[in-house]
């Protein structure tokens, strides 16, 4: 596994000590891939769940927790739009470069589960693709603000669904939690970052 991939990107690690400060104990990582996150927050003791539709992801991410020993972190395959977790289950959900990955529809209903599966006051921290994004506009429209894009990752070439946002839908998007935040995400600018309270 390249290294980049065993390193937090720099947003998840910054929200640790917010983390801390809300005494958070359990977590979900929504769309957790090969686990990176879930690792890192697992060694910092926060008990995570990863969740992810990839079964090969998924396994990766088991082996890795495995090697590290860790205890205080699962993995479940279920789909961003129905989260098997009871209402308020964890305190803080996490959800790198995910949530934009389907239709608008799709989208809302995965905050929507979002918002169900945390606790009162629980924390909500992701990006999620913008207009600003380069990307934008490119490949086939599927409809509006949402297109099919050709993408390359790990030598593999896939058509994937992006949503891109602007900041007012980003806002609309958030409108069920109490207290919410949509910034430019500073390391990459052509995201939003999320910052969420229940």
């Amino acid at each position: 596994m390249p290294e980049r991939l065993r390193q937090p990107v720099p947003f998840v690690a910054e929200a640790l000590s917010v983390f801390k400060r809300y005494k958070t104990k359990r977590a979900l990582d929504l769309g957790c891939g090969v686990g990176r996150h879930c690792v890192y927050l697992a060694k910092n003791g926060i008990d995570v769940v990863g969740v992810d539709t990839s079964s090969s992801a998924l396994s990766l991410a088991k082996r890795w927790a495995e090697e590290e020993k860790l205890k205080n972190v699962a993995f479940v395959r279920a789909a961003m739009t129905n989260i098997p977790f009871y209402d308020g289950y964890f305190q803080a959900v996490i959800s790198v470069s995910v949530i934009h990955h389907a239709l608008k529809a799709d989208i809302e209903k995965t905050v929507n589960e979002i918002h169900r599966v945390l606790n009162r006051r629980g924390l909500f921290i992701a990006n999620i693709t913008s207009v600003m994004d380069p990307r934008y506009g490119k490949g086939k429209k599927i409809e509006v603000r949402t297109f099919r894009t050709l993408e390359a990752f790990e030598e593999k070439r896939f058509a994937e669904l992006h949503h891109y946002f602007t900041k007012h839908e980003a806002d609309q998007l958030l409108a069920c939690f109490s207290n919410a935040e949509v910034e430019v995400l500073r390391d990459k600018p052509n995201y939003w970052k999320i910052t969420a309270i229940k």
